[in-house]
């Protein structure tokens, strides 16, 4: 007969005593034993499995790489870096001044400028001889100069108006323009020779700075995400900290994108002739007509908008995420993550 893999024993005593009161008292003890009995566990959180920190390291690189990457190119590709409007007041006094009525719509939002003679069907040369040659300028109610709001990016400047208010507008004559205009679609005209006369003023030399920085920027923010991805599946320590370096120029080519834009109306010359035919900020018309609003330029107000200061986050970010990459290198160099993933 084989033994049992287990023995229990017990015993019990009972123990009865009687004091001179008359009290009695009895206490049982049970005594119980197991043998080869597996031991019991403690709870606590000790049994916790716990990420080794140069992980835990590496998902907050990866997630402040993410975050910084995502918000640079955001700003780089939104179109409210700034907002342009009108001052009515202004408006108001230098149409006073200059004897030129404006017609307000949109509750003041935006103005038109009636022009003289312009838009009018075209007179036959018979009917000219018997009305004279003398004949008073005659104002049409459909042409004109549309001065509105406008905002404006790196890339584009779009009329900042619904589809439905320019439906209205154009009742009166507003042009059938496109809604957003590219910065570069004027720049590659100049250079092929359609507008020789044009020279660029200092918004647009500052424009095309930005447009070049911004290009650069979203140049190395893409190799920097190849070059870092490459790092951490090859457990490559020099791709990393090269990671780390390209993080720190695309913040740096980012901070002068901003600093362009930013001060880039500080500076300016009296606008051209030549200017009047290209693309004026707020200014809407047939071209060779946008002469008519020269006065009231300067009743323009330029404010800067939420892309940009999306782009001061951004350049925090990426300057953040480059230490992280530069400090990932080192950790990977006396504890390497092969040896934990």
């Amino acid at each position: 007969m084989q033994p049992s893999a287990t023995t229990i024993m017990a015993t019990t005593t009972t123990t009865t005593s009687s004091g001179s009161q008359g009290g009695a008292a009895t206490t049982t003890t049970t005594t119980g034993g197991s043998r080869n009995q597996p031991p019991q566990t403690p709870s606590g959180n000790g049994s916790c499995c716990s990420i080794p920190p140069p992980i835990l390291f590496l998902f907050l690189t990866l997630l402040m790489t993410s975050s910084a990457t995502a918000m640079l190119c955001a700003a780089i590709m939104t179109d409210h870096w700034e907002h342009v409007s009108w001052d009515r007041t202004s408006l108001d006094r230098i149409s006073n001044e200059s004897a030129i009525e404006l017609q307000w719509y949109l509750d003041g939002r935006a103005a038109k400028i009636p022009l003289k003679g312009k838009g009018l069907p075209a007179v036959p040369h018979h009917q000219q001889h018997k009305k004279g040659a003398s004949s008073p300028p005659v104002t049409d109610n459909r042409a004109g100069v549309f001065l509105v709001p406008m905002n404006g990016g790196i890339w584009t400047l779009c009329i900042d108006l619904t589809p439905d208010e320019i439906r209205t507008m154009s009742n009166d004559g507003f042009p059938q323009v496109e809604q957003c205009v590219n910065y570069l679609a004027g720049t590659m005209e100049s250079a092929q020779g359609n507008d020789e006369d044009a020279r660029a003023d200092w918004q647009h030399r500052m424009q095309n700075l930005s447009i070049s920085c911004s290009l650069v920027c979203l140049i190395i923010l893409g190799s920097a995400a190849l070059v870092g991805a490459f790092g951490v599946c090859q457990r490559q320590i020099s791709a990393v900290l090269v990671t780390g370096v390209m993080y720190l120029l695309a913040a740096l080519f980012a901070l002068f994108t901003l600093m362009i834009i930013h001060f880039k109306r500080q500076q300016g010359r009296p606008l051209l002739d030549s200017d009047f035919d290209g693309t004026i900020d707020g200014v809407v018309a047939i071209k060779g007509t946008a002469r008519a609003a020269s006065k009231f330029l300067g009743a323009r107000i330029f404010v800067t908008a939420w892309s940009l200061e999306l782009g001061w986050g951004g350049v925090v970010l990426c300057t953040f995420t480059s230490f992280l990459w530069i400090l990932l290198s080192k950790i990977m160099r006396f504890n390497p993550l092969s040896a934990m993933i």
